[in-house]
């Protein structure tokens, strides 16, 4: 099993433009295949931060699914309410 664990900045006032964007890339990764499950976190001392934490089977699943037309779409969506470009850290258990 592989975790993703994607840290996204928001430009101000766009939490709840956000929040709308962010299920809609969660529904459209749910039927990918290897997909497990997703959370989204809230940073506590800084709210704009947002985490998406994706549980996939595989690397392979994984890489699939980021490269999808899909996933590029939904992003194209996002982009614009982000201060700065999306940071993913790919984690494994140790």
């Amino acid at each position: 099993m592989l975790a993703v664990l994607i840290k996204r900045v928001l430009a101000s006032e766009m939490e709840s433009t956000y929040e709308e964007f962010s299920r809609k890339i969660i529904q459209a990764a749910v039927p990918a295949k290897g997909f497990i499950s997703s959370k989204s976190f809230k940073d506590l001392n800084d709210t704009k931060i947002r985490y998406t934490l994706i549980q996939m089977e595989s690397l392979a699943d994984w890489k699939a699914w980021y490269q999808s037309d899909e996933r590029q779409k939904a992003l194209g969506q996002i982009q614009p309410l982000l201060r700065e470009p999306e940071s993913i850290s790919i984690l494994t258990t140790a």
